[in-house]
This record gives structure tokens, sequence and C-alpha cells, in this order.
């Protein structure tokens, strides 16, 4: 064995209490059956780790699962199944549901004190590996782990983290004890790999997942339509944002920036304002979902006044355009006049005699509503406004406050069709502390999702700037870790919540930009999308050989000629019609396949005719006499060069021939692909 990390998990406890060793020589004997349940007591395994086992299932035939005493591993089994529960009854009964038959195959490690087993790993595969010296020391903790304790027998150690995410997972077994605070998804994923392999489509597929976790609807994941449908309709309700990365995209479009705004009015100068990107955006409106769901007693009171300012507005709108004159009174009893709303859903006022108007604006107002729970109370208006908003008008912002608590309003009726502004969110995730973000021993809030196509062609350092750091699990806020900066142009605090998920993509033949830096980097879970050959939309037959053996030989070629990261992915042979696949495919190769070769060939077409054969590259005729070079002196040096054409089969009008054995040939596309699979035409 070497020194290298191990990759797998441990079960660590110590020699004297792992039950009977002849238990062990028993399950060793080759006679004996390869599949059987091997029971060991657990008394407080992590939810996360069984929710990384079971989706690891998923993806992979089984995993590693090592015995170790003391300081050194001495069994190795493959476990291909897991139960658990806190209560070993509902653990066995879950067990005997899924697999009736093999009930008699249970081997039970009591360790201490009789206690029931409530554990199973079902194996298919054991080995004594006590002999191969493999210690404590050669196991890369799981990250939760400081240190192996040698006298905690029931400890699952994890130690290594397995990122990989299946496409469907809609629900974590009903077997695993759910705890509510669980992140049973990569907080930041990136799906990689060569053009064509689905990720982009994937993205669709895994943001759904992560967003119906917990809902009510299931999904009928073959029906793309459907599946799309849903997808379309949690982008408009803003849980589902979809974006491009490119090498213009910036912080500002990102984060957040300065923008100019187009001026309202015709003769109005352009003005300029710090404008939420992105990223901000849904970051807010993610917390605000958390807000809604603790309902603290200040976030209540903010939505309240929201929606309370809201139907006050919709009131004025109405009586003024009946044409009424509203008159409202300030503190002193004078009287002002309310003359507009405004598109931003501002109050605009004026005095009764005078011509110049105000603005009373809704976040200001918001303040002083939590700041003056009466306003009879207040003495010095200036100077008390002054103290929680500024500099403003403050008999108006009095006159206006007052009028809204003394309107009738139905807070319920109005609630149900309230559809809140960007201020209104941002003025209520200002206000909530660390405590509002946790959610631990309550309902997840609702996730939201952020998928960022083709990842690596932005400047990723410069998008993120210092968001690199708080989108870390443990910096999210709400964890004990979390991490809060001063935006640069808006000067506001500001953080990433845990229910924010990303999901990136990469192509791993876009050369286009420098790979994703080291920092981003270690902040992502990364999952491999590789071209799959045994898809049942690769099942057909073309050329006389299966779609899918025809892609894995040209990936074969690709691999060996240059690398895996620019291989051809599984979509370009997908067909639509069954009864026209051959000119589907037909036109990918030359829409799609050739291109691609072409581009990570940089055009030499002697590696490109390794890989699709002389049915589809041919080289050109030179005829020394007639196309001969002008006279120079290095003219001889490039008279025998070869130079070749891609055959074009697409175009009917040119036929071509290929001699094969002494016998020439009429080509066709089908005969080319025989070729390319090096059978024999005639």
């Amino acid at each position: 064995m070497s020194d290298d990390s191990i990759k797998g998990f441990i079960v660590h406890f110590n020699k004297d209490e792992t039950g009977d060793e002849n238990t062990r020589k028993e399950d060793l004997n080759p006679k004996k059956k390869k599949e059987y349940s091997v029971w060991m007591y657990y008394d407080s395994i992590e939810p996360y780790v069984l929710a990384q086992l079971h989706r690891h299932l998923k993806l992979e035939e089984y995993f590693s699962l090592y015995e170790v005493r003391e300081d050194k591993a001495y069994y190795l089994l493959e476990i291909i199944d897991v139960f658990y529960n806190k209560n070993a009854e509902e653990c066995i009964k879950a067990f005997k549901k899924k697999y009736p038959n093999r009930e008699k195959n249970i081997r039970s490690y009591e360790l201490i004190d009789n206690i029931e087993p409530n554990i199973i790993f079902l194996s298919r595969k054991i080995e004594d590996i006590s002999k191969k010296s493999i210690f404590i020391k050669n196991f890369q903790l799981y990250p939760k782990r400081n240190q192996f304790n040698s006298k905690e027998y029931d400890i699952l150690y994890p130690y290594t983290d397995i990122q990989n995410e299946p496409n469907n997972i809609q629900n974590e077994p009903n077997n695993i004890q759910n705890d509510k605070n669980m992140p049973t998804f990569p907080l930041n994923q990136i799906l990689y790999g060569p053009p064509g392999t689905g990720k982009t489509y994937h993205t669709i597929n895994k943001a759904l997942e992560i967003i119906n976790e917990k809902d009510e609807i299931k999904l009928d994941w073959e029906n793309r339509e459907k599946v799309k449908a849903q997808f379309d309709k949690r982008v408009k309700e803003g849980r589902i944002v979809f974006t491009t990365f490119h090498q213009s995209m910036s912080y500002e479009d990102f984060i957040e920036g300065i923008k100019p705004i187009e001026p309202q009015n015709e003769g109005e100068n352009m003005t300029y304002k710090v404008v939420d990107g992105i990223f901000k955006r849904l970051s807010i409106d993610a917390s605000f979902a958390i807000a809604q769901q603790k309902k603290s007693e200040n976030i209540v009171e903010i939505i309240d006044f929201s929606t309370q300012y809201e139907d006050y507005i919709g009131k004025i709108d109405e009586r003024l355009l009946q044409g009424e004159k509203i008159k409202i009174k300030t503190k002193s009893n004078a009287v002002i006049f309310i003359d507009s709303i405004s598109p931003n859903r501002n109050i605009t006022v004026r005095h009764v005699e005078g011509t110049r108007t105000y603005i009373v604006s809704k976040d200001r107002l918001t303040k002083i509503h939590q700041a003056f729970s009466q306003l009879d109370d207040v003495n010095n208006i200036d100077a008390q406004f002054r103290g929680v908003i500024g500099g403003s008008n403050a008999s108006a912002y009095w006159a206006i406050l007052n009028d809204i608590r003394n309107t009738p309003f139905d807070a319920k009726k109005s609630e149900s069709f309230k559809v809140y502004t960007q201020d209104e969110k941002k003025e209520v995730v200002a206000s909530m502390s660390k405590s509002d973000f946790e959610y631990k021993n309550v309902e997840k809030p609702p996730p939201f999702v952020l998928i960022i196509d083709e990842i690596n062609r932005g400047n990723v350092s410069q998008i993120f700037g210092e968001l690199i750091t708080l989108i870390e699990e443990d910096k999210r806020l709400g964890k004990d870790e979390a991490l809060t900066v001063t935006l640069p142009y808006s000067k506001e605090k500001f953080g990433v919540p845990s229910n924010v998920y990303i999901i990136g993509t990469m192509n791993t033949a876009d050369r286009s930009v420098e790979a994703l830096d080291t920092a981003l980097r270690r902040r992502f879970s990364f999952v491999e999308m590789p071209p799959q050959y045994d898809l049942p939309k690769l099942n057909y037959v073309i050329a006389g050989h299966r779609a899918g053996d025809i892609l894995e030989t040209i990936n074969i070629r690709i691999e060996k000629l240059l690398n895996k990261d620019n291989l051809i992915g599984h979509s370009y042979f997908f067909k639509k019609n069954s009864e026209k696949h051959l000119e589907e495919i037909e036109f990918s190769f030359y829409k799609n396949i050739i291109p691609l070769l072409q581009e990570y060939f940089f055009g030499d077409y002697g590696k490109i005719g390794l890989v699709l054969g002389n049915g589809f590259i041919r080289k050109k005729e030179w005829d020394k006499e007639a196309n001969r070079f002008a006279e120079f002196d290095e003219s001889s040096d490039f008279e025998d060069r070869n130079v070749y054409e891609i055959i074009d089969y697409s175009k009917k009008e040119i036929p071509f021939s290929l001699e094969i054995k002494g016998k020439l040939i009429e080509m066709t596309f089908e005969k080319a692909l025989k070729l390319l699979m090096r059978d024999e035409i005639e």
C-alpha cells in the first residue's frame, strides 16, 4: 500500500469490542455467498455522512468501508447498500422490506451491553487487509474531524468528501433520519467535461432537484417538456437565475455597480445610481425568504408596514384619478396636499400656497415607523426625525405616516396580493440579526439557485471579488463562522445566506481563458460529466454499429492523440427522428463533430484522418507542373508536402470514389462510417 491518502469511509472501534473474530473468518470463506449483510452497532452517525453515502451509491456501484482497530485497518468491505435508524427495530424493518430473503445472512456485532445494532451495511465483498499495513496516519480526515479518537468505537469517519452527484436525486432514502439543518446538496458545484456531454442540460435537472427537494411536486424526469416548463416557472418566480459568464462580465454586473439611469421625462438630466447585480439580488431574495419564514418581531413589523403602505398608496391613486384633492394635516395642523404617486412608488406632496413639491420616500417612512411607535410623543420633529433619516421635510413625513396609520387597512386581504419591491426586501434583510439566519430545528428555508454557464470563460476572481470567501459553507450567514463585507459602492453590509446554491458549468475543451484559480476551485465541488456510451438514446444502429460504439471509438482515438479533455460528447449522436437518423448524424458530423476536431487539432488533418479514417479525409492532388510555386529558393522544401481536405457527403452533387484493394468504390457517408470502424466495404 502507498502512503497516499486512502479514499473511502472508516468504521473505527477498539480491538476487544469487535465481536467474534471467527465470524469474520467465516465471512471471508470463498464458498460463502458473494452478498451478505454486515451489522455493526452505531449510535450517532452524522446524517450528512449518510446522505453522501446514499447519493454516492446512486452514482456508483459501491463504496469502500474500512474497519479500523486502534491505529490500523484490518478489513476492507465493498458496500452496496446502507440502512440506519436511531431506532433499531425501524432499521431492521426497513432492511427486511427491501431484502425480504436476506435476513438469514445478517452478521450481528453487538459491541457493548447487548445493545441492538442500528446500522446495516450490505456488502458484496470483504477482504482481510491486516497484513497490508494501512495505518490511520495514511487516512485523510473529513474536514469536520480534527483527529481520530482511538477510544471511540461508534464513530463512522468519512475521510474523503464524496462530491459526485447523481443526475436525478429527488429525496433522501426514507431510512435516514433527516436533520433539518443538513445540506443535502453541495452549496457550490461545477459540472465539467468536454462539449456535448449535457452539462447545461443537467443544470436544469440539478436546479429543480434542489428547489423541489421539499416540495410536493413529483416531476417525471423523463418528460423533458414538463421538466423545462417547471424550470421556466421557477425562473419566473425568481427561485432560479441563469447567467453565462463571458470575458466582458464584471463585478459591477455580478455584485453591484454604478449604472446610468435613463431620465423618465424629456429634458431631464441623466442620473447615476448604485444598481444591484445578479448575485446580490438573488442573495437578497433568498435572505428575504428566510425572513418571511422566521417572522421575527422586527421583520414582521417591516413586512406589515410595507403591505400597509402599498394598500395606502393604492387608495391614494384611486382618489387622485377621480380628481379629488387630497389634504392631510401636519403635527402643527397645517395643511399639505398629496400631489401624486411617483413611478418609484414614493409620495409627492406640496404645501397649500406653494408650487414646490417634496418627495416622501417609502424607505425613510419605514425607518421612522420602526423608530417611533407613537407619533404624538414626538416633541421636536426636525431633530428627532433627522436623527433617524437625516435631513428631510420632517412635517411632510410626520403627516404622511400619521395618515397611513389612521387609514383603515385589512392586512390579510392585502398580503394575499402583495409583491415586494427590491428596496423593501433590502430593508427587511438589513434589519435581520445573526439568529434570524439560523434555522436549526426548524424547516429549511426555500432554496434559490444561481446557474453560471461557462463559468471558466469569465475572469472569476474579478467577477466574484470579495465574495469568493463568503460563498464557503461555513462562512454563510447563520453559521458560527459567518462573515459579511462592506460593499464598495453602496457601503452596505452584505453576506450570503445558506439557501443560495451555485451550479456552474465548465467546458474542459475551452482554452479561451485560463483555468479557474485555486481560491475558487477550493470552494466548489467538481462533478465530472464525461461522454457516456451506454445511454438508451445511443442504442440505435448506424452503419452496422451501435451509435454509442462509434462515439467511443472516436473518443478512444482522440484521447490517445490529444487528451480526455477534448473528447466528443454523447449529445452529438442523439437522434430525433428514428427514420432519418442517418441524415441527422451526417448533419451533426459536419456541423459539430468535424469542426470540433479541426479546433482540437489546430487544422492538423493528418491527426483528424487518424480519428475519422480515409472515408472522411483525403489527400488533395498536386500537379507539380500546373501548380508550381513561383521561383524562390525555398520552393523545393514544400513540393512534397501533403495537403488534405474534408470529404463532404452532404454535398450530394459532388461524388467521391475511393480505391480499396484495387477496386474503385463510390463512397457514401454510411460507408465512410464503416471505414471509421475498420470494416470492409464492397
